[in-house]
């Protein structure tokens, strides 16, 4: 469901035909056309904004890989080449939110990621919404989470490619990437 709203929502900018590959696991790779970038590695989780948040209100992800164990740690799969995304989808607004993937690139199991609500609201409302958070990670890594409405998606994914490429110029993490 996830990826084929994804896919979806691309419309002609995807290659890759979902019927001859599985869409069960993690990630899904794509092949994509201009104005996207060629190689697109997704990650996508549902995004909910469960009561147990530390702000109420708030939305997020549970990141767990298929395999991945308690107390085991994952990895997502960084190429050069593939912009990774690691994406949540929040269904009632048609949103999907983008978080850093380079941030998050090693987590525990289960590790949740948040997003406000104002950011997924702003996006439904207007298009797109985004936020700076700091990730506790080496100290303190300031992370661009972006929004986008479905229907914007293509500019969405220009603008998290964007930010990446900023990001690994900024990043203190980025010699583990590399």
């Amino acid at each position: 469901m996830l990826y084929q709203r994804f896919v979806r929502a691309l419309g002609d900018s995807v290659l890759t035909d979902l019927e001859t590959i599985s869409v069960t696991t993690k990630p899904l790779d794509l092949l994509c056309r201009a104005p996207l970038p060629r190689k697109v590695r997704l990650y996508v989780f549902n995004c909910t904004d469960h009561p147990s948040e530390r702000k109420a209100g708030d939305y997020r992800i549970q990141l767990r890989l298929p395999g991945q164990r308690r107390r085991q740690r994952a990895c997502l799969a960084l190429d050069p080449g593939v912009l990774v995304l690691l994406a949540g989808y929040v269904a009632e607004f048609d949103v999907f939110v983008f978080w850093d993937a380079i941030a998050h690139s090693e987590f525990p199991y289960s590790k949740g990621i948040q997003v406000s609500a104002t950011t997924v609201h702003h996006a439904a409302i207007h298009g797109q919404g985004g936020q700076r958070r700091e990730v506790r990670r080496s100290g303190g890594y300031p992370e661009q989470v972006l929004a986008v409405r479905a229907d914007r998606l293509v500019t969405g994914l220009r603008r998290r490619e964007e930010l990446t490429r900023q990001s690994l110029l900024k990043s203190p993490i980025r010699s583990s990437v590399t």
